[in-house]
């Protein structure tokens, strides 16, 4: 109604977790010129192709719920946003970026001079090596600094030493550094036990590095799992794991949402353990994991971010499930295959089966506990519905012909 309301006007807006047909209808009006003025935040920009004569930004922080404090945009994001002035004809076109006045020399020269591409691999090389490790490209650690210098890392190494925090440019200290490197990686690996490494350096894999290699998650979510799952771990402490997991960390928690996670927190079935703070977002993946157990309506913002949660759930679950039957217990791992089932059926254990089917209210539900099949035993299972006669079950269900 909102939106309708201000296209009249000429405007439009875009946000996270936007129905997709009303975000296509919105880009087919501003595209078709109806709407002039269309508003939407920083992360839009790179999920959508739109242009403009003008681009103004609104400022260059965004708040980092995880830090609990304004941070600056990186300078990809302000590229990308002040590109979209640039598409509109072959003249080019405006950008205006609202900033703090002491900023404005800083934006000056990030956003007129060439800036490097550099690589970011020396962040992310534990879950590299840990596939070459497990494809055997890897067996020892003159393979594992050979695999670098095959990078775009190594290329950018001699070219901007400052930026890696070497002491200088020539083969010793590129050398010392990767050597250095090498073995930091390949310690932390040992240390999460998925690899072993013996006196002479020689590498080889190990089962929980097979796993995580194998469903394709971090290095440090396989080892929070080995150490913290134990032979009597129920699904709240399989759910507390799942929370957990590193996959998670880039959902986000926006300015305002702690109150809004307290809200839904009350009326969790599982109560948050008392460590848990709610700016953290392993409380945000544990409480929307919840809500979607308990169909809860929920924001569109944290709609969308329920739906990243339960894109890679079910991966890391089955991960789990691999793990703990490495160890041969087996109670642990049915659970963590009944918290596979919740996640699918978005209900939880205890809740009754016929919620799986589409259109069934409590209600509807109600109807049928309270009901009886041709044997006079209580309607329980969607084989007992569908044994019904029709005018039986018609008048049971009294669902909506449309």
């Amino acid at each position: 109604e909102s939106l309708r309301h201000v296209a009249q006007a000429g405007v439009g807006f875009l946000y996270k977790g936007m129905r997709e047909s009303d975000r296509a209808a919105v880009l087919h009006l501003y595209d078709r010129g109806f709407i002039q003025i269309l508003v939407c935040p920083a992360e839009v920009c790179w999920k959508v192709s739109i242009r403009a004569y003008l681009v103004i930004m609104m400022g260059t922080e965004y708040y980092d719920g995880a830090e609990r404090r304004h941070v600056d945009y990186t300078v990809g994001t302000l590229v990308r946003m002040m590109g979209r002035a640039s598409r509109h004809d072959p003249e080019g076109g405006k950008c205006i970026i609202l900033c703090h006045a002491p900023k404005k020399e800083y934006l000056k020269k990030l956003l007129y001079e060439p800036l490097p591409v550099e690589s970011h691999l020396d962040q992310y090389l534990h879950d590299h090596f840990n596939s070459e490790i497990v494809t055997r490209t890897i067996h020892n650690m003159q393979d594992a600094v050979d695999y670098i210098t095959w990078t775009f890392l190594y290329r950018r190494l001699a070219k901007n030493p400052n930026y890696y925090s070497m002491q200088g440019s020539s083969n010793i200290h590129i050398s010392e550094h990767l050597s250095d490197m090498v073995e930091a990686v390949l310690g932390d690996l040992a240390e999460s036990k998925c690899c072993s490494m013996d006196d002479e350096g020689n590498i080889t894999p190990l089962n929980l590095g097979m796993v995580a290699a194998y469903y394709y998650i971090q290095y440090t979510t396989i080892e929070l799992v080995a150490s913290s799952v134990t032979e009597k771990t129920k699904i709240r402490g399989i759910l507390e794991i799942l929370a957990n997991a590193s996959e998670f960390a880039v959902i986000p928690v926006r300015n305002g949402e702690e109150r809004l996670l307290k809200t839904e927190a009350r009326l969790m079935r599982f109560k948050l353990p008392d460590s848990m703070k709610y700016h953290e977002w392993s409380t945000k993946t544990l409480i929307l994991l919840q809500a979607h157990f308990g169909r809860r309506t929920l924001s569109s913002e944290l709609l969308s971010d329920q739906a990243t949660i339960l894109k890679d759930s079910l991966t890391v679950v089955q991960a789990i499930v691999d793990v703990i039957s490495s160890n041969g217990w087996l109670k642990p791992a049915l659970a963590a295959m009944e918290l596979s089932q919740m996640i699918v059926q978005g209900l939880w254990n205890r809740d009754s089966v016929l919620k799986q089917i589409p259109h069934f209210t409590d209600k509807i539900i109600s109807r049928c506990r309270d009901g009886k099949n041709e044997e006079g035993e209580p309607i329980e299972s969607v084989f007992d519905i569908l044994n019904l006669d029709d005018d039986v079950r018609n008048n049971l269900l009294r669902l909506d012909e449309s």
